[in-house]
C-alpha cells in the first residue's frame, strides 16, 4: 500500500477523532478511508464517466468552484 500524508489543523483533527469515534470505526484513518472511497466511487472515469460530468459533480458539492 502506498502511504499518502495529510495535514489537519488541531481542531480538524479533533472533530475526525469525535466523529470517527460515535461512528464506531476502529480509528480515525479508517473514517477517512471509507469517506474518501465513498466520494471517489460517485465519481469514476473508469465506469466511463467523463472528465466534465467529474468536474461538475465536484464543483456541485462545492470541492472546485
Amino acid at each position: 500500500m502506498v502511504k499518502l500524508k495529510l495535514k489537519f489543523d488541531s481542531a480538524t483533527i479533533e472533530r475526525i477523532r469525535k466523529v470517527s469515534s460515535v461512528g464506531g470505526y476502529s480509528s480515525p484513518e479508517e473514517f477517512l478511508m471509507h469517506i474518501i472511497e465513498r466520494e471517489l466511487d460517485s465519481m469514476d472515469p473508469d465506469q466511463g464517466e467523463s472528465e466534465e460530468e467529474i468536474r461538475r459533480k465536484m464543483q456541485g458539492l462545492g470541492y472546485i468552484e
